[in-house]
């Protein structure tokens, strides 16, 4: 038995790695199918491609372990320094003005502003006239808003609005939407990771070496070379995969048609049982229970029991359907196989199978459905494979 284990396991991973291997080189032949289609040279690619670069590179040069650390220390700072006159969040109306705005520019804003205003006491709704929705839903630290925003703020209440005030950023009508004296870590740290994105190059998460190399174009660094080139890649193969989409569904007449002409692959060493154990409390049950799934498909044998015990709620049965090898159920070896010893129930003290045996391997594709629909999707892999391999010899000797 251990042997007969090591040996099982020395496949499996014999098959991983061969699979494995397949999936690397239909990758390579997607990016150079891709590559001579002209695909990396297209705008729409190229600058798609930049940008996920530059996340890839982002991310290779930021220490992810120090930047946890780096967020709780800023959190704790910025509570301590906020708190002590507490955080709001606030929905705005606003007409911006320049900075130097004459007075016709003030007085158009004004009255712009004045009409909200009445719309507002006659019962329009604010949020209408939000314009950055995104904005309300932020938490902003009292001490850090301008003192026109703070002097409204010290005599609202939650839910109202102020009237018109000016600002040297132009017109505002706010809404007090809620108020706390403290915010916590998670509701921050969206806000306090923006921060820190924005430091650039004086970002102490950074990895100084790494950004002088890419600062300097020196792409020619092991980790800039492989990051960008591997984002490139992963995106021609998203490209090639979009322009020859294969359906993640599986055509049943595919399938069935499959495994007719490898049936041969799905014998099995050891005999299965095909059908049911049904578990009674006496004779007269089993008898009414056979009769009912006589003739009836494996398949639906689990739906016309459950039908049979609605018109019964009174009779204490249940069943198990599926395919059963020998060895796997002690019941199906007693009553099927003729084998072993059949065990002691005492809820159910009678038990009958009803099915048949098979012995040389499965009659349908649907007794060993994923496998087989794993081993025709790996058949289509090999295809695609062999198709591509063509195309681009051809294109090589052209």
């Amino acid at each position: 038995m251990r042997y007969l284990f090591l040996s099982v396991c020395f496949l499996w991973v014999c098959f991983s790695a061969f699979a494995d291997k397949a999936d690397e080189e239909l990758f390579r032949l997607k990016v150079a199918d891709a590559e001579r289609c002209g695909w990396d040279t297209l705008p729409a690619f190229r600058h798609r491609c930049r940008v996920e670069q530059g996340k890839a590179l982002r991310k290779l040069m930021l220490d992810g372990k120090r930047a946890d650390s780096l967020h709780s220390a800023l959190c704790r700072e910025s509570v301590e320094r906020y708190s002590a006159r507490g955080w709001v969040k606030l929905e705005e109306i606003f007409v911006p003005l320049p900075q130097y705005a004459d007075r016709r520019e003030i007085e158009q804003a004004r009255r712009r502003m004045d009409s909200v205003y009445v719309s507002l006491q006659r019962g329009d709704s604010f949020e209408a006239y939000v314009v950055n929705k995104e904005a309300s839903a932020r938490w902003r630290p009292k001490v850090a808003l301008l003192d026109e925003f703070t002097r409204c703020l010290d005599t609202m209440r939650a839910g109202a609005y102020s009237k018109p005030f000016f600002s040297p950023m132009g017109v505002h009508i706010i809404k007090l939407v809620d108020e706390r004296l403290a915010i916590d870590f998670q509701e921050d740290f969206p806000y306090l990771k923006c921060y820190v994105d924005r430091l650039g190059k004086r970002n102490p998460i950074l990895d100084k070496e790494l950004y002088a190399h890419w600062c300097n174009g020196e792409e020619s660094d092991s980790l800039i070379a492989h990051c960008v080139a591997d984002v490139k890649n992963h995106l021609l193969a998203e490209w090639w995969d979009v322009r020859h989409p294969l359906s993640d569904k599986v055509d049943e007449k595919e399938l069935e048609r499959y495994f007719n002409a490898n049936k041969q692959a799905y014998a099995w060493e050891f005999p299965h049982y095909k059908g049911a154990v049904v578990f009674c409390q006496d004779k007269k049950t089993a008898s009414r229970i056979r009769k009912r799934l006589k003739k009836v498909p494996v398949s639906r044998m689990a739906d016309v029991f459950r039908g049979w015990q609605r018109e019964n709620p009174d009779v204490d049965a249940m069943i198990q359907v599926g395919l059963f090898k020998i060895g796997s159920n002690p019941y199906v070896d007693k009553l099927a196989f003729k084998c072993g010893e059949l065990p002691r129930n005492v809820r159910y003290p009678y038990v009958f199978v009803i099915g048949k045996r098979l012995k040389k391997g499965p009659e349908s594709y649907t007794d060993v459905y994923r496998l087989v629909e794993k081993d025709f999707r790996s058949a289509l892999k090999q295809k695609l494979l062999d198709e591509l391999k063509g195309r681009l010899e051809t294109q090589a000797v052209l």
